[in-house]
């Protein structure tokens, strides 16, 4: 799997709370713009490129809940498991914890890599569109640079 699909996966969490988080904010600097210290123009540039912000992770938040929705039940724990620290799930699946049933984990995890990495292409999510509109965001940084 390919790390930047690595990224967007760890990263999807967060993607549920930021557009709310960004509506906030815009809307509290277009209130408060009385006591901003930018001038209208600037600040105009300003809440315009949050909003393409916002955008973006919705758009990108929505294709990764599209190809969720494709998994079954399995894939997705294994999903949750991995990428989104839900731990608790990797005991309904290992039950006994022996050496083929971790061998066997790790070998679904590995298909399941490889078949999110098609997905996500498919869905518009390509390394090029990651690097250029994704890896610069703060939501991505420490991320991409864990991963």
């Amino acid at each position: 799997m390919e790390n930047y699909i690595k990224a967007v996966l760890y990263g999807y969490p967060t993607l549920l709370t930021v557009s709310e988080e960004y509506g906030t904010h815009i809307r509290n600097r277009a209130i408060l713009s009385y006591k901003s210290r930018l001038n209208a123009e600037g600040l105009a540039e300003y809440l315009a490129e949050e909003i393409l912000r916002k955008k973006r992770l919705e758009w990108l938040r929505d294709r990764i809940e599209a190809v969720l929705e494709k998994l079954d039940e399995e894939e997705r724990a294994l999903v949750e498991i991995r990428y989104f620290g839900r731990r608790k799930r990797l005991s309904v699946l290992l039950p006994k914890k022996d050496s083929a049933e971790v061998r066997r984990y790790f070998r679904r995890q590995q298909r399941l890599g490889q078949k999110l990495s098609g997905m996500l292409r498919v869905a518009g999510v390509t390394e090029e569109v990651f690097l250029k509109e994704y890896a610069p965001l703060e939501e991505f940084k420490k991320i991409w640079r864990f991963v």
